[in-house]
């Protein structure tokens, strides 16, 4: 439990957020995460479609250079997944 003290500080905090970010305070209130933009999962379903593509031509052709390369661009797109890089 919050002390009468701390209740009060959160509450003044919580009214500057408001005249300050009314936008982001309402997104808050509302609960409902962020969509992705779409540039960003355009780019990250591209990498991925691509990564495949050249590991598997890579596969077919008998090609270590194409598959050598597809490894890479999946190494990518997983480090790009898992670091969210791109989110605002």
């Amino acid at each position: 439990m919050l002390s009468h003290h701390d209740r009060q500080e959160l509450e003044k905090i919580e009214r500057w957020f408001e005249l300050a970010e009314p936008a982001l305070a309402a997104r808050l209130r509302a609960g409902r995460p962020a969509r992705p933009p779409l540039l960003r999962l355009a780019v990250l379903l591209s990498l991925d479609i691509t990564a495949g593509l050249l590991m598997l031509l890579g596969l077919m052709l008998n090609s270590p250079a194409l598959l050598l390369t597809g490894m890479i661009t999946v190494t990518t797109a997983v480090i790009i997944h898992l670091s969210r890089f791109g989110l605002d």
